[in-house]
């Protein structure tokens, strides 16, 4: 089974409390209150406990002297001591809060800042390299294509949720 938006606004659509007709056929027969406050519950659910599901890797092949490359759509973690779980060729970098103390020096990267929704390695890459990022992602889903979703807003949109978690998934968004 995939836990689609149809099948979570029709479930919640039955509940005693609610005032919705249960029987949509598509997006054009919901109403925005309902898919509205199913988005809002899927969040809540979502940011309240870093789930394994969500964890992801964003690799980035560095090209020598670019210094900045778009970030992933998420939060990045963090070990148990603080650090920023970003490597530079398997060496984990640090990370500078204040970007006007860098100088931007040509070498092997060994910080980071984030600026403008980028990440910006310091020293500037002198050759090809590879930075993994290990992060928690912000989409909910997927839609037809197979792009992520960040809300829930067509009836074929789907749920990001391990198959074996799908039913208990769906009566926390259905009860909260």
């Amino acid at each position: 089974m995939t836990l689609t938006l149809l099948d979570l606004y029709n479930t919640a659509a039955t509940q005693e409390w609610a005032m919705y007709d249960n029987d949509a056929a598509s997006a054009s027969e919901f109403e925005d209150s309902l898919v509205l406050a199913l988005n809002k519950s899927i969040l809540s659910i979502y940011t309240s406990f870093p789930f394994p599901f969500r964890e992801r890797t964003h690799v980035i092949l560095t090209v020598p002297k670019v210094q900045a490359y778009d970030l992933p759509a998420g939060l990045i973690k963090k070990n148990n001591d603080g650090r920023f779980l970003v490597k530079y060729n398997s060496v984990f970098l640090e990370y500078n809060e204040n970007s006007s103390e860098t100088d931007n020096p040509v070498g092997t990267s060994n910080s980071f800042y984030i600026q403008n929704n980028q990440i910006v390695l310091n020293p500037i890459p002198q050759e090809k390299g590879l930075v993994t990022i290990d992060y928690y992602t912000l989409s909910v889903g997927e839609n037809a294509l197979g792009e992520e979703i960040f809300s829930l807003k067509k009836e074929d949109d789907v749920l990001t949720v391990p198959a074996y978690l799908e039913e208990l998934m769906k009566e926390a968004v259905i009860t909260r």
